[in-house]
């Protein structure tokens, strides 16, 4: 496919990492030259200089010709230009970054009256991971799938771990789980767990199941957490103030804490149920004095990857239940892990996540497209499929299924049942199906068989 990407800051950046690894011919828009040079030797991509909102600047990346169509440069105004002027040229799908709160409330509208298919707010998809992760304080990760009707959790097992040296089948059995082991994380290697595969210690699992029975799983191996109730946010940007709208919505109590003054009277008016403080957030006298300790869950979301890290570490320090840092940079990230840090969150990860399955699912015409994508690894996804009624698989079992290795079907949401496969299990038209593979290049359910 041709894809076309205007605007190469952090999350145009990792959507060119990540979309160059999938074989399409892309080409990167931006006025930086040194940028573009950049990309251009780093990816097999072509590069254009100048502005995406340049009818000839757009004519020589070849909008024209162009299957999708990706602004993603730091003004929302320009994006939706571009999108607009690609989609006059002949761009088949555009997508814009919209990120100021007063167009993100007329979203849907804007979408239809301006043509753009797509338009994706970093921040707001952030806030949103985050609240889910705050509903489920226990998990390092976690996602859902079929409509919030089963969650993905990521759970990183301690020595003492009942499950520490048992086979991935007994454990359902001996704790009377109905949970699915999807994929195991062993220092660098990663694992698409059969029955015989064996946890160890310090391995990062990825449980699935439906949330209830992800929390009675949990309490069973003494590692569950009660949802966090208060919330303590250290950064009132644009994340800081979704999550605490998104936090105050549900009955959570939230503090935020911001060293701009204008941006919190700015945040007073618009989260009135909120505890809103001005001051240095990275200053540990100035979160003593408010009453930080007391916080079920600190959230650091400040502009500096080094001071978020240094402030989950010290909310740890002080014991409280969960933890969260926002880290950009993939260099600090992979450091973290090592820190003890409990979870870690990429704004840049979470949209290119979500951009990728609206490509995805533009690769197949046939309704057996993705309709959610997670990015679980670098050489791991987790994706969810409908079964339509011309899947080759309907009404045969598992077992009789044959399947391209490396891949494991980990869920069917049946009408409101939630069905863990096995092999006698069979596909129903309607079915949604919920599968871990190392393939990076399935977009249709059909290429999961033989």
């Amino acid at each position: 496919m041709r894809l076309i990407i205007v605007g190469v800051g952090k999350v145009g950046a990792t959507l060119v990492e990540k979309l160059s690894k999938e074989d399409h011919d892309l080409v990167v828009v931006d006025k930086d030259s040194e940028e573009i040079e950049t990309l251009v030797n780093k990816f097999d991509v072509r590069g254009v200089c100048g502005s995406g909102c340049e009818r000839e600047v757009l004519l020589k990346a070849e909008a024209d010709k162009a299957d999708f169509f990706i602004a993603c440069t730091n003004r929302d105004e320009l994006n939706i230009l571009c999108c607009m002027l690609a989609k006059n040229l002949g761009t088949k799908h555009t997508i814009a970054r919209v990120r100021e709160p007063e167009y993100f409330t007329e979203i849907d509208y804007m979408s239809k009256e301006l043509g753009i298919d797509f338009m994706f707010n970093p921040e707001y998809r952030t806030a949103q991971e985050i609240a889910q992760v705050l509903k489920f304080p226990f998990a390092v990760s976690i996602e859902s799938f079929a409509g919030g009707r089963v969650m993905m959790m990521e759970l990183k097992i301690a020595s003492d771990n009942p499950i520490v040296g048992k086979k991935v089948m007994d454990i359902a059995k001996d704790f009377n789980a109905k949970v699915l082991f999807s994929m195991v994380e062993r220092d660098d290697e990663v694992f698409i767990p059969k029955g015989d595969f064996v946890i160890m210690a310090g391995d990062k699992l990825r449980i699935t199941a439906e949330d209830k029975d992800l929390a009675l799983f949990c309490k069973k191996l003494h590692v569950y957490k009660q949802r966090s109730r208060s919330v303590f946010i250290v950064g009132g940007g644009k994340v800081g103030y979704y999550l605490a709208k998104e936090l105050l919505a549900s009955g959570v109590g939230v503090k935020i804490i911001d060293r701009s003054e204008d941006r919190c009277d700015e945040l007073k008016d618009s989260l009135r149920k909120a505890t809103v403080l001005c001051g240095d957030g990275t200053d540990p006298e100035v979160l003593d004095e408010e009453g930080f300790k007391s916080s079920d869950a600190c959230v650091a979301l400040t502009a500096q990857d080094e001071s978020n890290v240094i402030i989950g570490l010290y909310a740890s320090s002080l014991g409280i239940k969960k933890v969260i840092a926002k880290v950009d940079s993939s260099t600090v990230a992979d450091m973290v892990s090592d820190f003890g840090l409990d979870s870690v969150i990429a704004p840049r990860n979470v949209i290119a996540n979500h951009i990728l399955r609206f490509v995805r699912a533009f690769q197949s015409g046939s309704g057996r497209g993705i309709s959610t994508l997670y990015k679980l690894h670098e050489e791991v996804e987790a994706l969810e499929f409908n079964v339509s009624e011309d899947f080759p698989g309907l009404n045969v079992p598992i077992k009789e299924l044959k399947l391209k290795d490396n891949c494991l079907f980990c869920g069917i949401v049946r009408d409101k049942e939630f069905i863990i496969p096995t092999g006698d299990v069979c596909f129903r038209c309607g079915d949604k199906v919920l599968v871990v593979t190392t393939d990076m290049t399935v977009n249709d359910l059909n290429q999961l068989l033989k």
